[in-house]
């Protein structure tokens, strides 16, 4: 009896002398509080994971941070980082969905304790999908090393791969290394979905009902194999991009060390169920990429530039010229009864402002168009003046994300399923690493403040020397293993055949 009373007076001093207590004689100090990833006044999901934060401060040696719901229910981490416990973290957000929660950081210098200027989180009402893909990267131009394809859960910090080219035990880019690239869901689910393998082992992995094949997507008749990819919503077709890309290397622009051109690009769509690949548009003079359906499958949308070239030496005109090509964002009609496309529609004519337009994404109630916007060119990865805007496809206006943008460059973006949260790349962070945000677009058609992908270690981006690439939602996680990719990535691949 004596030893069952002495465990619990233990156990309950150990349990004491971990609790962090809230200074509550603390002072203001009347300043506005520095964290990293920065997550004051923005709008949360509900179901997201901790946002967990570093407090930028070098003098203090103490820090105690409170999250107080309007009920009064609080919150307490301690530590210059703010790990929030993951079970305490969705109570309290599941608690508050619609709701404003103050976050009150404490920090102890030798004057003893202060606390900064509060400031607020929204909780939205509406979740977020629950998965994400993305490829991690190297900042390479030139060569590359592993790369892998993973998806993360949102509500929680799990992440797994789906592929990596180590799978096939590539020791160099010549001999075994494989560049994996363009993952593409249909329908945010996960079933039917697509990537592409180059080099070692090349092909189009096309995973239908959830079994994969490797496909060659090249024709006689077609300039190459796809690249930029699109799922139809419904149906077992698949719009491609082919594009003969380079990329120019510039001397005389410090935010702007590269472009990268397409020397020649057309628009295609597959078949799945009859290996077929039907030609779109492939003019010499023009050049299409980044298609996209529409929600009810009706439309495909694309970004299309055209250039007057001699045709003597492509590479060299369009890269003499590479501030000039500016992309509209296109629309055809599709009928897929009788296989037909509709007359092309400019839908934003970028260019008569001088401006380009790239990566059209149409939102899941079919009301909104997003796309990226720079001065000219369509990989707007690399240009810093990159910004999202969305098109009212009801009232025909076309505006700014300006909440959620930065002076840095934006890009592939893509809506969740509900049409809530915009999952978009971004260089906002130090102009180099591409990292992954999020942010709420309201039921009025309003942007908010972008959030970064929440971490374990709210250091990691920070840490991390690779970039994310191409997010994606998903409203399931991918259940094939990247052992079974691989055992097909290793077939040869079967030839697609020309719709006639």
């Amino acid at each position: 009896m004596k030893t069952y009373i002495l465990t619990a007076i233990c156990i309950m001093t150990i349990m004491t002398a971990c609790t962090t207590e809230v200074p509550r004689d603390a002072r203001a100090n009347n300043k506005k509080v520095s964290i990293f990833p920065d997550y004051t006044e923005v709008v949360l999901p509900p179901n997201i994971a901790p946002c967990n934060f570093h407090i930028n401060d070098s003098v203090a040696t103490d820090f105690v941070t409170v999250v107080t719901a309007p009920d009064g229910t609080e919150m307490v981490v301690g530590g210059q980082d703010a790990v929030f416990d993951e079970k305490d973290w969705h109570s309290m957000l599941e608690a508050n969905k619609g709701a404003d929660l103050d976050v009150t950081v404490y920090a102890k210098t030798t004057n003893g304790w202060e606390h900064y200027q509060p400031f607020q989180v929204t909780i939205a009402m509406e979740p977020i999908d629950e998965y994400i893909s993305y490829r991690y990267i190297e900042a390479s131009y030139r060569t590359y090393n592993e790369l892998s394809i993973c998806q993360r859960n949102l509500t929680n910090f799990d992440e797994s791969v789906v592929y990596s080219n180590k799978y096939l035990g590539g020791k160099s880019m010549e001999r075994e290394y494989q560049c994996i690239n363009c993952h593409n869901f249909q329908n945010y689910h996960t079933d039917n979905f697509q990537f592409h393998v180059r080099y070692a082992n090349a092909g189009t992995v096309i995973v239908r009902d959830g079994e994969p094949k490797k496909f060659n997507l090249k024709t006689d008749s077609t300039i190459g194999a796809g690249v930029y990819t699109a799922w139809h919503p419904t149906l077992p077709i698949i719009a491609y991009s082919l594009s003969h890309t380079v990329q120019a290397f510039l001397i005389n622009e410090p935010d702007h060390k590269i472009e990268v051109l397409d020397t020649l690009s057309d628009l295609v769509i597959y078949h799945v169920d009859s290996n077929e690949i039907q030609i779109v548009q492939n003019a010499f003079n023009s050049f299409e990429t980044y298609p996209s359906w529409s929600p009810d499958g009706k439309y495909l949308y694309y970004s299309s530039s055209w250039m007057d070239l001699e045709g003597k030496n492509t590479h060299y005109e369009l890269g003499n010229h590479y501030d000039r090509i500016r992309y509209d964002i296109i629309r055809q009609s599709y009928d897929d009864a009788t296989r037909t496309f509709g007359v092309p529609d400019t839908v934003v004519k970028a260019t008569a402002f001088g401006r380009s337009a790239t990566h059209a994404r149409i939102s899941p109630d079919g009301r909104y168009l997003m796309f990226s916007s720079g001065e000219f060119g369509h990989f707007m990865l690399h240009h810093f003046e990159s910004d999202l805007y969305v098109k009212d496809l009801v009232t025909d206006s076309i505006r700014p994300l300006s909440a959620l943008s930065s002076n840095r460059a934006e890009s592939y973006h893509e809506w969740s399923s509900n049409g809530r949260w915009i999952l978009f790349s971004t260089r906002r962070e130090d102009g180099t690493y591409t990292r992954l945000y999020i942010a709420y677009f309201d039921p009025d058609g309003h942007d908010h403040k972008a959030f970064a992908l929440p971490q374990r270690d709210p250091l990691y981006n920070k840490k991390l020397l690779k970039a994310f690439n191409l997010g994606q939602f998903m409203v399931e996680p991918i259940t094939i293993s990247p052992q079974e990719l691989a055992e097909v990535i290793k077939k040869d691949p079967v030839p697609a055949k020309l719709y006639k």
